[in-house]
């Protein structure tokens, strides 16, 4: 990294931070305790200031907050220039850098230009979440998650469900029940053509998006040679896409036929679904006792 980038590294780095920070990521020494937001304001800084961007990262990094810095100049500056087959080269370039969860998870929400070319970067996705190797397996499970999860079948962005509960995972459920029937009936029958629509979000629930699919099918696999941090993002995955199309989720993980996941990527999606303040309390009891 550029010998100026690194002084002002160092004016920024705060010494309890640094000890707090070297205790959430194991094995990382090479630390200064740079909060990761002043990073983020950096690298925009520096991208502004300089036409020559890719000059700054010439030289090797000696510390984590280098890195981290590269990962965002790299993203940000994509996202900018906006040229996919550049920005392809960029990224898999950017993979033997990713060495810890952090550097990792920071530049793939940064890697934005994804999200206008969704298309473009899923064939270098799947090869990455394909990967033996750790890290580059996780970025490609975390790209998954921060780019592809809350897309629609239109291709639009959609938030997180605010509540999911028993009938946002069992169809027959709200097909059959008495009380959503007569609901349903009444909004038909309605004068008020504003309100002739059924509109039982557990019902809406049932679609899947764009990408649903093409990630469940990335994440169905046995993850455990990758290692501890490649089973913890496959599980995260999972959880966050079980709160945007439960009923998808919930099918995929009791097709046992064609489950392919491994028991320690299995066992953290389910961890973390129920940790969600998204799903309801009678919900995550259901799901413990389905699932144990």
């Amino acid at each position: 990294m550029d010998k100026t980038v690194r002084e002002r590294l160092f004016s920024m780095s705060e010494e309890k931070y640094r000890d707090f920070s070297k205790a959430l990521i194991p094995g990382c020494d090479n630390m200064l305790g740079v909060r990761v937001p002043l990073i983020r304001k950096y690298a925009r800084e520096l991208i502004k200031e300089n036409e020559d961007w890719q000059g700054l990262l010439e030289e090797d990094d000696l510390y984590f907050e280098e890195t981290m810095l590269r990962g965002f100049i790299t993203g940000i500056a994509m996202a900018k220039e906006d040229d996919v087959k550049i920005a392809r080269k960029k990224l898999n370039e950017f993979l033997p850098y990713i060495n810890n969860w952090s550097i990792n998870d920071g530049f793939c929400k940064e890697f934005r230009i994804i999200d206008k070319h969704h298309d473009e970067f899923i064939n270098d996705i799947e090869k990455m979440t394909a990967s033996k190797k750790e890290y580059v397996a996780r970025a490609g499970l975390v790209l998954l998650l921060e780019h592809y999860v809350k897309i629609d079948m239109a291709g639009n962005k959609i938030a997180r469900k605010k509540t999911v509960d028993r009938y946002d995972i069992d169809l027959e459920s709200i097909l059959t029940d008495e009380g959503v029937i007569e609901e349903r009936n009444a909004l038909q029958s309605d004068s008020d053509t504003s309100k002739v629509r059924y509109n039982n979000e557990a019902l809406n629930s049932v679609y899947k998006g764009k990408y649903t699919d093409k990630i469940l099918e990335l994440v169905n696999r046995d993850f455990s040679k990758n290692g501890y941090y490649t089973q913890m993002a496959a599980g995260w995955l999972i959880a966050e896409l079980f709160v945007v199309y439960p009923k998808a989720v919930w099918d995929f993980l009791n097709d046992k036929n064609n489950l392919k996941l491994d028991e320690v990527s299995y066992k953290k999606a389910i961890r973390k679904i129920c940790e969600s303040k998204i799903p309801t309390k009678q919900l995550k009891k259901y799901i413990v006792t389905v699932q144990s």
